[in-house]
């Protein structure tokens, strides 16, 4: 008698476009290919286990490793996670959690943006956590709470903390909108700067990611990094191409100023 197939995973794999826009002093608009992992933390085990190109805090072609994220304790990326939905007063224990973020590829690694997806046991969405890099290396953590009375479509609002484009001045507001289903996964973010007379916002950023769900397997993993095999490198290589491309339209330029 053959021993039975081994239970799905949660874990899966996003792969789709990324699409960025701006419309103050010039209007400059670009939508590349990308592709994320998307992993359910407590399946972090079995993920290191099945998969024999990704590894979980140890060498790989594809690594995820806690130094990359949020985690610089002892109880795990999870654990992290836990502290934060404590503060918020949700309960850990009645929520999954899935990390969307680029992988290691052959060390190296780059996430402008990655997203903790906090679910409870009817697939609600109670808590997106934003963990934003720049490239300076300054890391911020930006915790939204869904605003409104719910729907289909997850909203949340929190003020900008942390210097990450020359070209959007640090006192600014994110606006995040996440909309899912079985197969689909859009996520929105629209950043606005307070206008010169500091009397309200002006819109200066739209940025959308939408993805299609894939089964985590090697075979899936095999044919993303045919199409993109340096996904991490390729996005660090476009965030300079396209500012080299706006500096030259002449868009006013921020000096670089680390958050106290």
């Amino acid at each position: 008698m053959s021993a039975p197939a081994p239970a799905r995973l949660r874990s899966h794999l996003l792969a789709g476009t990324i699409r960025h826009r701006r419309d103050r002093f010039t209007t400059y608009d670009f939508t590349h290919d990308v592709w994320y992992l998307a992993l359910d933390l407590d399946e972090l085990p079995e993920v290191d286990r099945r998969l024999r190109l990704l590894s979980f805090n140890r060498r790989n072609l594809l690594e995820l490793r806690d130094s990359d994220h949020l985690d610089r304790s002892n109880d795990g990326l999870r654990g992290a996670i836990d502290r934060r939905m404590r503060v918020h007063d949700l309960d850990p224990a009645r929520l999954r959690v899935t990390l969307i973020a680029y992988p290691r590829v052959v060390g190296y690694v780059f996430n402008p943006v990655s997203f903790y997806l906090c679910h409870d046991e009817a697939r609600v969405l109670r808590l997106v956590l934003a963990e934003v890099h720049n490239t300076h290396g300054d890391r911020e953590v930006y915790d939204f709470l869904p605003s409104g009375e719910g729907g289909p479509v997850f909203h949340g609002t929190q003020d900008k903390r942390m210097y990450v484009s020359p070209f959007i001045a640090p006192e600014a507001r994110y606006e995040l909108l996440v909309w899912e289903d079985a197969d689909r996964l859009s996520i929105t973010i629209r950043e606005a700067e307070v206008a010169a007379d500091a009397d309200g916002l002006e819109p200066a950023l739209f940025a959308r990611l939408q993805a299609r769900r894939l089964p985590l397997t090697n075979r899936n993993i095999l044919g993303l990094l045919a199409r993109d095999p340096l996904i991490p490198l390729k996005t660090s290589a476009l965030i300079f191409w396209h500012a080299v491309r706006l500096w030259w339209r002449g868009v006013p330029w921020r000096r670089y100023r680390r958050t106290p």
